[in-house]
């Protein structure tokens, strides 16, 4: 029998082999399909698995900012950067008020408040009698450093409307 003629009867081998075909050769060998009963996988949840805590890592058990102060972060900036200020400078207020929340510090910048009103060099504000700026709301014209500056104020309230507590 010609070498073509043994392949072309020959029955094809099977994929999922464990053993030899036949005895004194060697036959194809592939993957078990399921796992080895003397082999088991460490039971580990993937890396992106929900129930993950993604903030194991971070402040306070560490540097890094948490996911709640990311959220702070990124909705300061986007105030900031609506009042007028640049990119850059948004950034520095925004990175320099998580330093001032670690810190527990309760001073409070006007341009965190939901009173704040106008825009660069025309700053002005909306609950100037409570806050102690003037008698009138008349006198609530507020010069550009102090809109920059930490103070504590007794009508302040969050732009996220969380009041003088936060």
């Amino acid at each position: 029998m010609k070498w073509l003629n043994r392949l072309i009867s020959a029955k094809s081998s099977r994929t999922d082999a464990t053993k030899p075909t036949e005895p004194g050769f060697v036959g194809s060998v592939a993957c078990p399909v399921a796992p080895s009963e003397k082999f088991t996988a460490p039971q580990q949840p993937p890396a992106n698995e929900a129930s993950a805590d993604p903030d194991r890592l971070c402040w306070p058990h560490g540097s890094t900012m948490n996911t709640a102060e990311i959220d702070t972060f990124t909705a300061r900036l986007a105030r900031f950067t609506d009042k007028g200020l640049t990119l850059s400078d948004a950034e520095a207020l925004a990175d320099g008020l998580v330093q001032r929340d670690r810190e527990m510090d309760d001073r409070r910048l006007c341009l965190e408040c939901a009173h704040l009103q106008g825009a660069i060099g025309r700053w002005r504000c909306g609950n100037a009698v409570v806050a102690g700026i003037g008698l009138r709301a008349a006198d609530a014209q507020l010069p550009s450093d102090l809109t920059h500056q930490l103070q504590r104020c007794a009508g302040f309230t969050n732009f996220h409307g969380q009041g003088n507590n936060q």
